[in-house]
Formats: structure tokens, C-alpha cells, sequence
């Protein structure tokens, strides 16, 4: 029989044996992996702080727009250095996908890091983003919102008492796991809905991500300014949304006339709409320019998509407000006669992003007409009309 002091040393070792192996296989690194600092895209990273044009090209922002951002959100992406090998915040933040939309795996053996760390670096990485940038770049609209944004679109657009451009986007994604028919859409894709309103400067002012259908602002949720008077001999009107044919004609929400035959005040009205309402389509095209994530599928699980469009979305945001912003990249209106931004060139014939449906139906209220009408009257009228709009008009008709 097998003495008792025997027996539980025998266990002791045998432990110790599987602790050791354990211990082992932790500490096994591949040698792919141990080269990093050296041969790994870092170097290049490094590299590219001393030459700003392909510093902007690599990263999609600047140098000092870099910076900033790393010391904003450097506490939260920083680990302890528990590892023998620590990933650097800078390092983090440079292997977040975005700019290149590259896949996870490719990531991984360009900055030579395990796909298990490529991915859950991304992960804290947009977290921190979001968690940092949300309260400046993306508060909650209020009545002061709604009124800066008004007298923006007054100046640059011509259209007073417009708060904000409608558009949305089907995001295509691979299949979630799981998902059924709930992201599936009429084009026969998996997709994540984006819609939003921007702003007169090509920022986007409320976002609404993995809507499934529409919602308006008829109950008054988004804090919109009630109807006044559009100048001190001008008429009252109430302040709206701009969209166009594929969103419902509402008190709140102005869209085209449609019709081949349309008068000379009708095809007005849609002139003033349309050159107003290019800021929703030029924040959308700014953005999938910007960010090559949007030029393809997004193959990523749900919550880390959704993830990667919010902070997609609050870095446009961000480097939009910047002072060195290129409106180039934007379309604008020089003497009266529109230039095409460079994003066109940049998006043109992604396959990321969809234009989505006709969201609700084509009836509308009276009341609805009316306020389109109240709008068209204005701008046919000395006070509501501008110079060029005539030869613009009668130039297509």
C-alpha cells in the first residue's frame, strides 16, 4: 500500500509537471511575431511622421490630427506592460482599419501581430474612439443645434429655415451569425442602414444606425425650432429637413416636386432643394472616400460593424471641423456655376455602400403641400429669390 506522504508528493510533481508545460506553451511566441518592432509596418509608421503627404495618404488625416487623437484616447488603448512584446497605443491606433480596409488577417502579418490581437485591438480601439469623440463631435441636436445649422444653410445654400439634409445608406456587411431575415434587404444583400442629417459644412448631425424602416420628426423628438417668420417682412415658415424622392413629403421633411412637365416655380423650388440638399450627398461621399472600409463588404461581426461606422462617422466629423479640412473635396458653387468635389472620382463605383429605398409611401398630408408651397412662393418673390436662379432654371428646362 502506498504510503500516504508518497502519494501526495507524487501529486505535487505531477502538478508542478503541468503548471511547467503550461508555463511552456505561454510563453511560445512564432517567430513571425518576435521580429515586430523591426520588420513589422511599424517602421513605417514611424517613417511616415516625416513626410506629411504620405503620412495623410496612409492614414487619411495629418500628422497633428494623429497626435491629437492618440493623446485623446491613449489612456484608454494603453495596456500595462504585462507582455514581453507590449503593443504600443501608437501602434494601436495605426492598426485600426478604417483608412485602409484592409481584412484583419492582412493587418495581422503586415504589423506582424496575431489575428486574435488584431481583432481585439480594433474592438478597443473604435470603443475608445467613440466613447472620446461622441459628447463634442456628435451630441444630441438640440434647439440651438437646429438654429446654428438654420443660419449656415441661410449663408452657403440660400435656403432659410432648412435645419438639415436628409440621405442613408445601406452599409453592405457579411452575414452575421444568426441574423435570419433581419438585415436582409430588398436588394438581396446583408446590410446595416445608416441614415443621417448633416449639417451646411458636410458634418453629420444625427445618425440613426440598423433602422429598419423610417421615423420622422412630426412629434417633434429631434427639438426642432417652431415656425416663425423667415425675415422681419418675410413670411412664417416652418424650419425643415431636406430630402429628396426617397423620403415622404412632410411637414418637417421638404422633397422634390416630382413630373416631366413641371412649371417654371415648381422646377425652382426643386433648383433651391437640390443645391441645398447636395451637403447630405457629399458628407455620405466624403466619408466612403475617406475611409476605404466603405468600398467593400464589411466582414466583421454586428456589433464590431456597427462599431466601425459610428467611429467612422465621428472621425469625419472630427477632421471635418478641422482648419486644414480640403472643401476641395466637396462640391461648391463658384459665380453661381457647380464644381464636382474630388470624393466623386474617389467612391465611384464602390460597392460598400447602397442608396436605400423609398422609405414610407408617396401620399402626403395637405398640410405638407402647402408648406412646400409656402417655400416655392418665397422663392419666387423679390425678397426669397437669388440672381442665377432663373438662367440654372431655364438652362435645363
Amino acid at each position: 500500500m502506498i504510503n500516504t506522504r508518497v502519494l501526495v508528493r507524487i501529486l505535487l510533481v505531477q502538478r508542478l509537471r503541468k503548471k511547467l508545460a503550461r508555463k511552456k506553451r505561454s510563453c511560445y511566441v512564432r517567430q513571425l511575431f518576435m521580429t515586430r518592432n523591426c520588420n513589422g509596418e511599424l517602421q513605417l509608421v514611424k517613417d511616415l511622421r516625416d513626410d506629411p503627404l504620405y503620412h495623410f495618404r496612409y492614414f487619411r488625416m495629418t500628422k497633428d490630427n494623429f497626435d491629437f487623437l492618440l493623446g485623446s484616447i491613449k489612456k484608454d488603448i494603453a495596456h500595462k506592460g504585462t507582455h514581453a512584446r507590449p503593443i504600443s497605443p501608437l501602434e494601436r491606433l495605426a492598426i485600426t482599419y478604417l483608412a485602409s480596409g484592409n481584412s484583419q488577417v492582412s493587418l495581422a502579418m503586415s504589423y506582424r501581430v496575431s489575428p486574435s490581437s488584431v481583432c481585439l485591438i480594433i474592438r478597443e480601439t473604435l470603443t475608445a474612439i467613440i466613447k472620446t469623440l461622441q459628447s463634442t463631435y456628435l451630441p444630441q441636436p438640440t434647439q440651438e443645434t437646429w438654429t446654428a445649422s438654420e443660419a449656415r444653410y441661410r449663408l452657403l445654400w440660400n435656403f432659410p429655415h432648412a435645419v438639415g439634409a436628409i440621405d442613408g445608406k445601406h452599409i453592405r456587411v457579411k452575414l452575421p451569425p444568426a441574423s435570419g431575415s433581419l438585415y436582409y434587404n430588398y436588394k438581396g444583400f446583408y446590410s446595416i442602414a445608416l441614415l443621417a442629417i448633416a449639417n451646411a459644412d458636410f458634418q453629420f448631425q444625427a445618425v440613426d444606425i440598423g433602422a429598419f424602416g423610417s421615423e420622422s420628426d412630426e412629434a417633434g423628438q429631434f427639438g426642432i425650432p417652431q415656425p416663425k417668420p423667415v425675415s422681419a417682412t418675410g413670411p412664417t415658415l416652418p424650419h425643415v429637413i431636406l430630402g429628396d424622392d426617397a423620403f415622404p413629403l412632410q411637414n418637417h421633411i421638404m422633397k422634390p416636386f416630382k413630373g416631366n412637365f413641371l412649371s417654371q416655380e415648381n422646377t425652382t423650388f426643386n433648383y433651391r432643394l437640390s443645391r441645398a440638399r447636395m451637403t447630405a450627398e457629399n458628407s455620405f461621399g466624403i466619408l466612403a472616400a475617406r475611409w476605404k472600409i466603405f468600398h467593400s463588404v464589411i466582414e466583421a461581426a454586428l456589433n464590431l460593424a456597427k462599431s466601425i461606422i459610428m467611429a467612422s462617422v465621428l472621425l469625419h466629423n472630427f477632421l471635418t471641423s478641422q482648419s486644414d479640412f480640403n472643401n476641395i473635396s466637396a462640391d461648391r458653387v463658384e459665380n453661381g456655376v457647380m464644381i464636382e468635389g474630388s470624393w466623386r472620382q474617389t467612391v465611384l463605383g464602390d460597392r460598400g455602400m447602397i442608396n436605400i429605398p423609398q422609405q414610407g409611401s408617396n401620399n402626403y398630408s395637405r398640410n405638407a403641400a402647402q408648406v412646400r408651397d409656402d417655400f416655392t412662393e418665397y422663392f419666387m418673390s423679390n425678397e426669397g429669390r437669388v440672381g442665377w436662379q432663373d438662367a440654372h432654371v431655364n438652362a435645363g428646362r
